[in-house]
């Protein structure tokens, strides 16, 4: 393979690697992937070139060629602003070509050619120029490159690839547009609880700022919750652009409906809102701004712009209330103000000696709920801007029943729980409650609501507690201070031990190695959606020590840096290097909320030979209610076989459970964004006490650990449903200590990509004309296996005992299977594994004669390898008529086969007898079995909804004997 070939194959690599089609069949997946593919191809092109045609320039000449680009003025008047002297002056700190080049493209993209041209000819080096011209308007030229810097190329030009797409799409909104799109951004993150972008940064006139500013914080995350606003948008058209580059449709966050106080809240807003549009839109446009300058000059309390005050930088507002028309300003001023906005509209309306419309304002204000004259459905956006607003209205509401004493300490509290969950929050030392609530919404969206009722449970304030409460929510246990003060000593432990780590790691690193593990490291955060280090950071971090504390500030989570790091290096193929930090950093720990050991997929932290192995006794006293299991053991730590039920108790103990049905609490979980993770369990103690319970879940974690903060644990008690957050995740259990019992089950939060152990249940009709099965793909959740075994049995089918399969299976995935003999008929041709309560899909397979061993083939449906095989054998006891030369006689139903016994191809050959006196028991079967013979005489390439296998035996046989001697 040439060079060029092997760039161009690495690009299609990164595209598979960031799964930005997951989930699309063969033929669609390259067709959307070729938009972006192409935009990676572009640019490495252009690096390539860049690199090919730069490298002929002499030491002097280099730094000259920086000297001339720092002087272009390449930013706009309204980026210039945010740069520093420092920033303005960063290439000149690059020593290295690459490294200038990589930067270049990062900032100007494909128009880089044409910055480096105006460079060269002030520097009259006409001949590059020339060189440059001839490549970039030719063919394009094969450049020669190694395959490790074609790599780092592909990784530079992704980057700049997914913001050039990013900016072509925003230049297809109007103005009008685009504002709209910044306020449904700000409510986006919101829901995702992710950081806001600041006024200044959302406001600048600049797209390139906002894209940027897009990309660094929230990374390849960006296109994603740039699609939600376009959804929002009904533009459809950009939306599909989008999906191109990334994965199909994911499900919407949403913010909690079913909570009355805020849904008050909201309404309320929203008419604030309307009643300011209706009146002030009369007002002229030399009178709007006038209003937005004496708004901007009003001193009678801060009026907050991200963390700057008008009261402070009265120059910079007025340039950003500006930028802003009617509708801006209004939306801001309720974002800011609230309910009062009302007063402060009016205090502004009598400077501008406007009285009739501060008058008109009175009267609305003051009547009875006086509709404004606005549609009566009120527009989405209107909606989205009140539910932020509402949501810092009642929390302001509540911080302002604190006392100056509580309201230290629960800033004091709020600092240590931010630290034992991972995030990071300047508070600053301010008894400015309305400055505490912006700073904790911009930060943590709606997620500041459940912090906020942490730190009252610490306080003590149940009754604010309860304010904040959803109905179906109930107070929950908490960890005390002192806990929170411990957990954060051994954080701030552990962190220093992961610098040591890193530190020790990197200090190995060359000047070179250590530019480029910075470029893959940035790739790695864009990858991943983590938060970037900013440029300029990155690049004056010109030591190993000042990278790897930047690191560190950066990943909240302790692992998270030193797994990084390892994905890193295997990008620069220092596999040394990863089996050095792998040996260093084993004794880490997430601490004392997440004690994960990662190991392979299927393992768990603690071992099952750790448990004790128990069968319950079983009580059965209606046929229709789910069985009661008991169990009695002395002190120790057992398992039950039937549930996976795990528990430790220092007595004895007795109690019984149930496998509850998801039928009823399934909807409540998705109304709040939740779905099942685990069976659902009745326990009642009946004696002594449990001190731990381990709950069963069949979530593989190997594979993402960031979904470990993702579990909660349901508890269905006569309040109603509460979902609690869980003190321990393993591989294959959710630990609860000191649990009070009710209905239980583990839960996952939906939204992420997650993968799960599952169970293929195969069941066959006896005493038919053919073989016929039932397959189905299930998590593994015996209650729903129970319950599949009960409706099975209850029309005549019967189990055939197989191992499940030994790999996780990703979620809403399709999935096919297949035979490989030619009679089989199987539908339908796909199902998606998903999580069905009552009646789960499942496969029929049919097939008339199957004259020997066969082997069930189920797999991806775009993918050929198999995830999962067994073999149908003689010795499974089918007791089914396999004749072709069936006679049905008029005697009662019966049917015999007349000739030898030595012309009967049995399955096995002990049940002789019985099948020749095989019954058809139904006038279904019957017609099944003519209407098949039918069918295959008159046409073999029918195009049915049911396939056979001969198509994939011709492709799949060769494989047969290694799948058996693998998998069964």
């Amino acid at each position: 393979m040439g060079k060029f070939e092997a760039v161009k194959d690495f690009a299609r690599q990164v595209c598979r690697t960031l799964s930005w089609t997951a989930g699309v069949n063969t033929m669609e997946d390259e067709k959307q992937r070729s938009l972006l593919t192409q935009r990676v191809e572009t640019m490495a092109s252009v690096i390539e070139l860049l690199l090919e045609t730069l490298k002929d320039l002499s030491d002097e000449e280099f730094e000259e060629f920086k000297k001339v680009l720092n002087q272009f003025p390449f930013l706009s008047p309204d980026l210039l602003m945010f740069v520093t002297t420092d920033m303005q002056s960063l290439l000149l700190k690059i020593t290295d070509l690459q490294d200038t080049v990589f930067s270049m493209v990062q900032t100007f993209g494909q128009k880089s050619v044409e910055k480096t041209k105006e460079v060269l000819k002030k520097m009259k080096r006409t001949d590059l120029v020339q060189r440059l011209s001839d490549s970039s308007s030719g063919a394009k030229k094969k450049h020669s490159v190694d395959e490790h810097l074609s790599a780092l190329i592909h990784k530079v030009a992704t980057m700049a690839a997914f913001k050039e797409l990013l900016l072509e799409t925003f230049s297809d909104l109007s103005y009008k547009d685009l504002n709209t799109y910044k306020w449904l951004l700000q409510f986006t993150l919101f829901k995702r609880n992710l950081p806001q972008l600041s006024w200044e940064q959302l406001w600048a006139n600049s797209v390139n700022l906002l894209v940027d500013v897009m990309v660094e914080k929230y990374g390849q995350q960006s296109v994603e919750v740039t699609k939600e606003v376009f959804m929002d948008m009904n533009r459809m058209d950009l939306v599909q652009r989008l999906s191109e580059t990334s994965s199909g449709h994911k499900e919407k966050h949403s913010v909690d409906e079913h909570w009355p106080v805020l849904t008050q809240k909201v309404e309320t807003m929203a008419s604030v809102i309307e009643l300011l549009l209706e009146t002030l839109k009369d007002l002229t446009y030399g009178e709007v701004k006038e209003f937005k300058l004496v708004l901007s000059h009003v001193r009678f309390q801060l009026f907050r712009l991200g963390k700057w005050s008008l009261l402070e930088t009265t120059g910079y507002s007025l340039r950003l209330l500006e930028t802003m028309g009617l509708q801006d300003t209004v939306f801001l001023l309720v974002q800011t103000f609230g309910q009062r906005s009302v007063e402060k509209t009016k205090e502004v309306l009598k400077k501008m000696n406007m009285t009739d419309l501060d008058q008109r304002l009175s009267d609305s204000s003051s009547g009875s709920e006086k509709k404004p004259s606005t549609d009566e459905q009120r527009s989405a956006l209107i909606q989205k801007v009140a539910t932020i607003a509402a949501v810092k209205q009642l929390l302001l509401e509540t911080l302002k029943d604190l006392s100056n004493e509580e309201l230290k300490k629960f800033e004091e509290f709020l600092q240590l729980i931010f630290s034992q969950k991972d995030l990071q929050m300047d508070l600053r030392d301010t008894a400015d409650r309305a400055e505490i609530v912006d700073l904790m919404v911009e930060t943590y969206g709606q997620q500041s609501v459940e912090l906020t009722r942490e730190v009252f449970m610490d306080l003590n304030r149940t009754d604010l507690v309860q304010r904040l409460s959803k109905p179906s929510s109930g107070l929950k246990e908490k960890p005390s201070v002192d806990k929170r003060r411990t957990a954060l000593l051994e954080r701030v432990s552990a962190r220093a031990a992961v610098r040591k780590i890193l530190f020790e790691t990197l200090s190995g690193l060359n000047m070179k190695e250590l530019m480029e593990f910075k470029f893959l490291l940035q790739f790695k955060y864009f990858q991943k959606s983590l938060p970037q280090i900013s440029k300029r950071q990155m690049l004056f971090a010109h030591s190993a020590e000042e990278l790897v504390d930047l690191m560190v500030e950066n990943l909240l989570k302790i692992r998270q840096p030193v797994e990084v790091t390892k994905e890193v290096f295997m990008d620069m193929n220092r596999t040394d290097l990863v089996q050095r930090l792998s040996e260093t950093s084993s004794g880490l720990k997430e601490g004392p909320s997440r004690s994960l050991v990662l190991k392979g997929c299927g393992s768990s932290m603690q071992d099952s030979s750790d448990w004790t192995k128990l069968e319950p006794d079983v009580n059965s006293t209606d046929a229709d209610e789910a069985p009661a299991y008991s169990l009695q053991t002395e002190a120790g730590k057992f398992e039950c076989s039937v549930s996976g039920l795990r528990w430790f108790c220092k007595e004895k103990i007795s109690f019984k459970y149930q496998f509850c049905s998801w039928e009823e609490p399934m909807e409540r979980m998705e109304s709040i964004q939740y779905m099942p993770a685990g069976p659902l369990i009745d326990i009642t103690v009946i004696a002594g006490r449990l001190d731990e319970v381990y709950l069963p879940h069949w979530i593989c974690i190997d594979d993402n650990p960031a979904i470990l903060d993702k579990f909660a644990v349901l508890h269905i008690n006569d309040s109603g449903d509460v979902v609690e957050k869980v003190s321990e995740v393993t591989q294959s259990h959710v630990k609860l200590s000191e649990p009070v019992f009710s209905p239980r089950a583990v839960l996952m939060k939906i939204g992420f990509p997650l993968k799960i152990s599952c169970n293929v249940l195969i069941y066959y009709k006896p005493n038919t004309t053919f073989l016929k099965l039932h397959v189905y793909l299930i998590p593994h959740d015996l209650a729903l296996k129970k319950r599949v075994d009960k409706k099975e049995s209850s029309k005549g089918y019967q189990l055939i005992e197989k191992p499940r399969p030994d790999k996780y299976l990703k979620m809403k995935q399709g999935f096919k299977l297949a035979a490989d003999i030619d009679t089989a008929r199987i539908c339908p041709k796909e199902i998606t594994l998903r999580y069905d309560s009552q009646e789960p899909n499942f496969y029929e397979v049919v097939s008339e004669n199957p004259d020997g061993d066969f082997h069930l083939i189920l797999s991806h449906t775009n993918k050929s390898d198999p995830v999962w095989t067994c073999e149908i054998q003689k010795d499974d006891d089918l007791r089914y008529q396999n004749s072709p030369h069936l006679q049905v006689q008029e005697t009662g139903g019966q049917s015999s086969l007349p000739g030898s016994s030595d012309k009967k191809h049995t399955v096995n050959e002990h049940l002789s007898a019985l099948m020749q006196n095989a019954t058809i028991t139904t006038d279904r079967e019957r017609l099944w079995y003519v209407l098949g013979r039918l069918k295959r005489k008159s046409s073999k390439n029918s195009s049915g909804s049911c396939r056979t296998g001969t198509s994939w035996q011709a492709s799949h046989a060769s494989k047969a004997s290694g799948w058996r001697r693998e998998n069964c």
